[in-house]
């Protein structure tokens, strides 16, 4: 394992060359920021160097002081961000997380310039980030090889796919890899913890709430809870989805059994051919239904967290009909087009349906509800309750989709105001262009 390890590292670790070039681009921003009332600092993996090699990101936070409306704070930081980066000659665009930021390609660079509060209580999530900076840096003084570990660590999340808490991955954050490999000792050390990890599990680095069976009461929903060293009242890893934990668990587990350079860099997928795709299809002898989404460009974390909530509705509605969804999974091109693939288990029903209504020692009213609904059906009594044989609206889902999609109830609004939506079964899915689609349909099927 050792020996991976090492190879591992460097290839990840960045040269001087690199932060020479980033320190010079941070300068050359901050210059720019000079004539403005506020104070800029650098935060994230560049100002902790914890970045991977080749990490094109560096956050710079615009600290405004604590007094001033948040209204006034995001004019401001979107129109100083505006600014600096048109004196820069660089292209940019606004993006959201609490609030809106500017985002800017300098010179290969993803720069974002970040309105926040300066203040020792942060006001928002964004007040946090330069604490959590610190906290990191606080840290890493005292273990200066702990540095190795995080790189390794985070590389190792990135190659199987678990690192970003964007809402594509739904993983592990920069910060939340810092903190496990804090918090367990090393690379090693926090591999082996994850191959034991359950879910729902609580870890609380310093040691922050004195009862730890509170925490599931706190966070409910949670697959992973790991609480911020800077407030004990966020979840650092609430972005972490069960599938992410589960997958990184599994990955812990079978790099220790067998270590390997793909678990940093997995080799390139292949595109599989459309024809065995077809007969994988005809094999399986479900069936497919790709409904797609035409649409201009939406920003990614607003567009996945919409796609999803727009398929949970779409699955919902029509296992409410009584077909049965075996898969389903979203993907996007990020830029026109977006899918959300469906297999069925059960698409095609007899058309008599048996509708079960109220036992009989209950509301007579509700009773002569039942009865006078069904009344054509012939209401009988079975096994104590009111039962009604009636005709089915839907026998076949691919005449049911059309209508959940008129109505688009419980699509992400973004989603619900597209003009052009539509969907394909079957192997027509296969007309679908795109090698990153085809991708996605081969490790879906």
């Amino acid at each position: 394992m050792d020996k991976t390890l090492r190879k591992a590292l460097m290839e990840i670790t960045p040269g001087r060359e690199e932060h020479r070039k980033e320190k010079e681009l941070v300068e050359r921003v901050f210059k720019k920021l000079e004539r403005f009332d506020i104070k800029p600092v650098v935060v994230g993996s560049v100002a902790k160097k914890t970045d991977l090699r080749g990490d094109k990101d560096i956050d710079i936070f615009i600290m405004f002081p604590r007094e001033t409306p948040r209204k006034e704070l995001e004019e401001k930081g979107i129109d100083i961000g505006k600014k600096v980066f048109r004196s820069l000659r660089a292209k940019y665009e606004i993006d959201y997380a609490e609030h809106p930021y500017v985002v800017g390609n300098y010179e290969g660079y993803r720069v974002e310039i970040v309105p926040c509060y300066r203040t020792r209580k942060p006001q928002s999530a964004v007040d946090r980030t330069p604490h959590h900076t610190r906290y990191i840096q606080k840290k890493l003084r005292r273990n200066n090889e702990l540095r190795k570990d995080i790189l390794l660590l985070k590389q190792f999340m990135k190659g199987t796919g678990v690192y970003g808490a964007e809402a594509k991955i739904q993983g592990f954050s920069g910060y939340l890899a810092e903190l496990l490999c804090i918090h367990y000792g090393s690379f090693k050390k926090t591999l082996k913890a994850a191959s034991e990890w359950r879910f729902n599990l609580v870890i609380d680095p310093e040691n922050l709430w004195e009862n730890k069976k509170a925490l599931s009461y706190f966070f409910p929903d949670a697959s992973l809870v790991v609480i911020d060293p800077t407030d004990e009242n966020r979840n650092v890893a609430a972005a972490v989805s069960e599938q992410s934990m589960a997958r990184f668990i599994h990955a812990s587990r079978k790099f220790i059994e067998n270590p390997g350079m793909d678990y940093f860099f997995p080799p390139e997928r292949k595109t599989p051919a459309k024809d065995g795709l077809r007969r994988r299809i005809n094999k399986r002898g479900t069936k497919l239904m790709a409904i797609r989404f035409t649409h201009g460009r939406i920003n990614p974390n607003i567009l996945y967290s919409q796609l999803r909530k727009t398929r949970n509705s779409i699955v919902k509605q029509i296992e409410g009909y009584e077909f049965k969804i075996l898969n389903s999974d979203i993907w996007t091109d990020e830029k026109k087009l977006s899918i959300i693939l469906l297999e069925f288990k059960v698409w095609e029903l007899p058309p008599i349906e048996h509708r079960i209504g109220p036992p009989l020692d209950k509301s007579r009213m509700e009773q002569d509800k039942f009865i006078a609904k069904y009344r054509r059906f012939k209401p009988k009594i079975e096994k104590g309750r009111w039962v009604a044989d009636v005709r089915r609206e839907f026998t076949e889902a691919e005449k049911l989709v059309p209508k959940i999609l008129r109505g688009r109830k419980g699509f992400g609004k973004k989603i619900r105001e597209l003009k052009r939506i539509g969907f394909v079964a079957d192997e027509k899915i296969l007309d679908i262009d795109g090698r990153e689609f085809l991708s996605f349909l081969g490790e879906f099927i």
